[in-house]
């Protein structure tokens, strides 16, 4: 990972900006099965609304759990991304958040990171089998 003791906010690696991810702040990101759904879905779509966030999450959960998401669960889910989940993978460089637009981009990462968040995603899937 990048040297968390890095006061900086960013830095240069081969002309592109790339986000500074310390370990502590990465490892929380994914302790969440709900970030690490979100983090792999912006790996393929790169950018997205948080209604299209909470509609995808809700229906991942209706698959992996066999239930109906209402849209009070879907509202209930809308309100943590944007109160909880999203800010704390802001603040670790891995998104970002613009509440006033309600969109969410994929920051530039390390192919390492695009991997670990990758694999995180494939065995939370594979342990609800």
């Amino acid at each position: 990972m990048i040297d968390s003791r890095n006061d900086l906010d960013e830095y240069e690696q081969e002309g592109d900006v790339v986000a500074q991810v310390t370990d502590g702040q990465f490892y929380q990101a994914l302790a969440s099965e709900q970030r690490r759904q979100l983090l792999h879905y912006l790996l393929e779509q790169q950018e997205s609304t948080i209604d299209e966030l909470a509609t995808v999450l809700s229906g991942w959960q209706a698959t992996t759990t066999d239930s109906i998401q209402s849209d009070s669960d879907r509202q209930k889910l809308k309100t943590a991304l944007t109160h909880h989940h999203l800010p704390v993978l802001s603040e670790a460089g891995l998104v970002e958040y613009h509440a006033d637009h309600e969109t969410v981009r994929l920051e530039s990462l390390d192919s390492l990171v695009k991997d670990i968040i990758r694999v995180s995603f494939d065995e939370g899937q594979l342990e609800k089998l």
